[in-house]
């Protein structure tokens, strides 16, 4: 009876280590934050601070004002910017490629994409509620300034922004694009002034 109480006891302690260890879900880790960030999981939310992980499946919620900055396995960093929710569908990263699904449900975001989009055969996209955008090895941005959606590329290779209206692609930095609905096709690529980009930039940036 005392050894069974006291493998149990054991195995108590060593269970959260052991599940952590375990734990082929993380993708990520916040590397910045300023005010408040959550995730939720099945129902369960936990707050988030720097070093916090991040797991397939948890949806990122930030608060009024706030900033997060998520930094994945392969280095695609990810700014949210306050009222924003996303979550990671898949991240898979292998040795001859890799596949990374993840989506915007609202909110504004900066990404820059790290090692998985230098592999030949590898696919990253970010799905919204109007579009799909497809990334290459870039930096690019998504949000609302005025009324609709709108992506516009910061540098790099470029990105496509697609949905059942049809397809453009936006592959010199500065260009933008708007959408006003799944059904439409997004607008033609412009390049954006700089009092624009700014504007963009700014509902990611970290005041400190």
């Amino acid at each position: 009876m005392r050894f069974a109480a006291l493998f149990l006891f054991i195995l108590c302690l060593a269970g959260p280590a052991a599940a952590q260890q375990q734990n082929t879900d993380v993708v990520a880790k916040v590397t910045r934050l300023e005010k408040a960030a959550v995730a939720m999981q099945d129902a369960l939310p936990r707050p988030l601070k720097v070093g916090s992980e991040v797991q397939l499946g948890d949806v990122i919620s930030t608060g009024k004002g706030a900033r997060v900055e998520l930094t994945f396995t392969d280095g695609t960093t990810a700014k949210l910017g306050e009222r924003t929710q996303f979550t990671v569908i898949e991240f898979v990263v292998e040795q001859n490629g890799g596949n990374a699904v993840m989506r915007l449900m609202k909110g504004a975001m900066q990404m820059t994409s790290g090692s998985l989009m230098k592999v030949a055969d590898s696919s990253m996209i970010l799905q919204t509620e109007t579009a799909t955008i497809g990334i290459r090895g870039t930096t690019f941005w998504v949000g609302t300034i005025e009324d609709d959606m709108e992506v516009a590329l910061f540098s790099g290779k470029g990105v496509y922004v697609e949905n059942a209206g049809g397809r453009v692609e936006l592959t010199r930095s500065g260009q933008g694009t708007s959408i006003g609905d799944m059904d439409q096709i997004p607008s033609e690529p412009v390049v954006w002034g700089k009092d624009k980009l700014d504007r963009a930039a700014a509902t990611t940036a970290f005041t400190k």
